[in-house]
Order: C-alpha cells, then structure tokens, then sequence
C-alpha cells in the first residue's frame, strides 16, 4: 500500500507525529529545494501555520 501525504490542503497533522516528524520535513524540503533549483532561477516558498 502506498503512502498519501498530500491532500487537497496540502499536507496537514500534528507535528512531531507521523507523518510531520523532523526527519520527514527535512527530507521534504530537501527535495522541494532542488526541484525549484532547478526548474526556476528565483523560487518563492510559502510556509504557513
């Protein structure tokens, strides 16, 4: 069975619980930082509470 992280808001949980541990965010915003590296010259990130 696959896991599904994002939803139609985004990805949404308590932090510290799965899914939203530290591991699993640095690991998302490693990948998302070079995603944008490399499709846009400037990126924009939004992160919100």
């Amino acid at each position: 069975m696959t896991r599904k992280y994002f939803g139609t808001d985004g990805i949404r949980g308590t932090v510290g619980r799965s899914p939203i541990t530290a591991d699993f965010v640095l690991r998302l915003a490693h990948a998302v930082g070079r995603v944008l590296k490399k499709t846009e010259a400037r990126p924009t990130v939004l992160i919100g509470k």
